[in-house]
């Protein structure tokens, strides 16, 4: 079931000022898309700050690509985008940010897979970190596809944090979670020193109990505390 045109463009303007609002993008940074229609996706302009959104400023286009209304030009990593709506169908909405902590583990090439809250376990999962390419580029588009059915989201290498989800509100909660997720992983790692890890059963309990729709390989592992 699609969400409603009018709805979705009234999310994706709040969404993008919580994600200017927490720092997660800067100037023009980061993109937002939503599927509204069997061949229709609404997807954020190029050039604009995420602050300062509008209903009106927002553009439709086919899966294609192809600009069906809308003033200004689609971002331009809309084939990325696009991309994950061709790779599962159940995808409703994609989010992309340059969220401080997890560029930083974008850049250093570190995936997030830390078992410390049932937030991180059951909200995240393992965020593994891409190959870099070009930004806008089709190579960097068809890299996201091997990721989309096993993983809530892909760390971009040297480039920042991709999600999806089942509505623009499930695909900015794992962009939002996973920033947290991270932040408190280099927290415990280089100011604590160390962390207790949920363990594999109690990280299968979680998912159990809150029926998360995570597959085994985007699940988080147990792992010892860090040293």
């Amino acid at each position: 079931m699609f969400i409603a045109e009018r709805e979705a463009r009234d999310l994706i303007v709040t969404i993008g000022r919580n994600m200017y609002m927490k720092g997660f993008v800067s100037a023009n940074d980061g993109n937002m898309t939503v599927r509204v229609g069997e061949n229709t996706v609404l997807v954020t302009p190029t050039g604009v700050s995420k602050g300062l959104l509008t209903p009106e400023s927002l553009l439709t286009v086919s899966l294609e690509g192809t600009v069906l209304s809308g003033p200004g030009t689609p971002t331009s990593e809309l084939a990325m985008h696009l991309n994950v709506y061709r790779a599962d169908d159940a995808i409703m909405s994609t989010c992309h940010t340059h969220a401080l902590h997890l560029t930083a583990y974008a850049c250093a090439g570190i995936e997030l897979a830390a078992p410390t809250t049932p937030a991180a376990v059951c909200v995240v999962g393992r965020l593994p970190v891409s190959p870099y390419h070009c930004s806008g580029s089709p190579a960097l588009a068809a890299s996201v596809i091997p990721y989309v059915r096993d993983f809530h989201g892909v760390n971009l290498g040297n480039h920042g944090p991709f999600t999806w989800g089942k509505s623009p509100i499930e695909a900015w909660y794992r962009m939002e979670a996973a920033e947290s997720a991270c932040e408190l992983d280099m927290l415990l790692k280089h100011t604590i020193g160390k962390y207790n890890p949920l363990t594999m059963d109690q990280i299968r309990e979680l998912v159990a109990f809150h029926h998360v729709d995570i597959t085994e390989k985007g699940m988080c592992k147990a792992r010892q505390g860090c040293v």
